[in-house]
Parts: C-alpha cells; sequence; structure tokens
C-alpha cells in the first residue's frame, strides 16, 4: 500500500512538472520584450493580435506578421481568408518586407466563419507551418481551446487577428494590442519603418508590459524605436 501512495504522488508530481513546462519558444528579437514573456514567443500556441481600433486593423496585421516573422517554417504558411473582408487581400510586395516569399502561403478563400476555422485547426493538425488568420466572431472559449490544444500538439505556432472590440474569453497564450504610430523616416526624410504602440495584455506564466516598437525592413527585425533610444542617449547626456 506504502508503494502504491508512493508511486501515485511519483506520477501526479511528474503530471505536474509537465503543465508548468515551459514550451520552446523564439526570441521575437528584443531581448526586454523576451523576459515579460518568459523566454519568448512561445511555439505549439495559440497567440492573439488586437487592433487599438477600426483603423488600425492594417497596423495590427504588420505586427502579426512581424511576430511570425521571427518562425522558422518548412511548410506552406495557411492563412484562411474571408471573402469580403474589409481591407482586402494580401500584398505581395508587402510580405516581402517582411522577409517572407509570397509564394510560401497558401491562401484558403473561405466563404463562412465556420470555414475559416476549420481550415486553421486542420491546417495544424496536418502539419502546416505556421497559421495565421482572423479570429471569427462566434469563436468562443471552447473553440479557441481547440486551436490551442491543436497547436500544442503539432508544435505549431497559430497567429489570429482578434476584433478591436471582442470580448470573448480565450485559451491564447499571449494577446496583444496594437496602435499605430507615425512611421520612422528614412535618410531621405521618406516614411520608412512601421511604428506601432504595443501592450502585452496577456503572457501565460509571464507578465504584461507595453512597448513602442518598429519593423525594420533592412535587417528584417523587429526592434524598440529610435525615438525611446534618442531618448534614452539625451537624457544620459
Amino acid at each position: 500500500m506504502v508503494t502504491a501512495t508512493k508511486d501515485r504522488h511519483k506520477l501526479i508530481d511528474a503530471l505536474r512538472r509537465e503543465m508548468v513546462r515551459t514550451p520552446s519558444c523564439v526570441s521575437t528579437g528584443i531581448a526586454e520584450m523576451d523576459t515579460y514573456l518568459r523566454g519568448g514567443l512561445a511555439l505549439g500556441a495559440l497567440h492573439e493580435i488586437a487592433a487599438a481600433d477600426f483603423r488600425a486593423i492594417p497596423g495590427a496585421w504588420g505586427f502579426l506578421l512581424a511576430l511570425m516573422a521571427r518562425v522558422e517554417h518548412k511548410g506552406a504558411v495557411v492563412w484562411p481568408l474571408l471573402l469580403g473582408g474589409a481591407f482586402g487581400l494580401p500584398y505581395g510586395q508587402g510580405l516581402k518586407s517582411f522577409g517572407f516569399d509570397p509564394g510560401d502561403f497558401l491562401v484558403v478563400r473561405c466563404r463562412r466563419e465556420h470555414d475559416a476555422a476549420w481550415a486553421m485547426e486542420e491546417a495544424l493538425r496536418i502539419g502546416a507551418g505556421p497559421v495565421i488568420g482572423a479570429r471569427t466572431r462566434d469563436m468562443d472559449l471552447t473553440a479557441s481551446r481547440r486551436l490551442q490544444l491543436a497547436a500544442q500538439q503539432s508544435g505549431t505556432p497559430i497567429f489570429l487577428l482578434r476584433g478591436h472590440n471582442d470580448r470573448q474569453p480565450s485559451a491564447a497564450v499571449s494577446r496583444w494590442r496594437v496602435a499605430v504610430l507615425p512611421s520612422a523616416r528614412d535618410r531621405f526624410g521618406l516614411f520608412g519603418k512601421p511604428r506601432w504602440h504595443v501592450a502585452l495584455e496577456y503572457a501565460q506564466g509571464g507578465r504584461c508590459n507595453e512597448w513602442v516598437v518598429e519593423w525594420d525592413h533592412e535587417t528584417l527585425r523587429l526592434r524598440l524605436s529610435s525615438v525611446l533610444a534618442d531618448r534614452t542617449e539625451r537624457h544620459a547626456a
């Protein structure tokens, strides 16, 4: 009886360690952000990015792509798209500016939100590359748990754009909110690097914080905004 009890306790302890084990992750490229995420962006997990308002939706898509650019992938990036979206279809040159080959994207055109949700889950289950898409309006906690479980089992991340006024509970391991800021200028005074104010509103096992970040098209890296760097240098001087 004592031996059986000890074995049971060992099994329970092993299960607990498995439950709290930090999933494999990849750096966002910003050390401070990685710290708040408890090591980086979790792979095999569901991440949600919301725009601060309707006008910021294209910018939120940009930040989503900047995060996904950190993930190495061999298979196609599956992107279920609902027909008749407010901001049209992905632009090939825009994808290139984030370091992607447009040919690596498998765009699935869906007539119904249910079809888009099904395509996301199936893509994860068959071992495709990263999956991105828009969170459907009817996606409840159970549906998001199914996506999180599929991502965890496949070891493949899924990035969803969440509606700015969506208040549904979610199983996502990280949730972000993105506001668009004036872009950084290049040496000719032209608009250059996209810049966002991003708030990490939830991080499983981590902490919340806010940053002003920008995407560098030349180095294909996300970094803290040069505006903040300039302010820090002036303050130090």
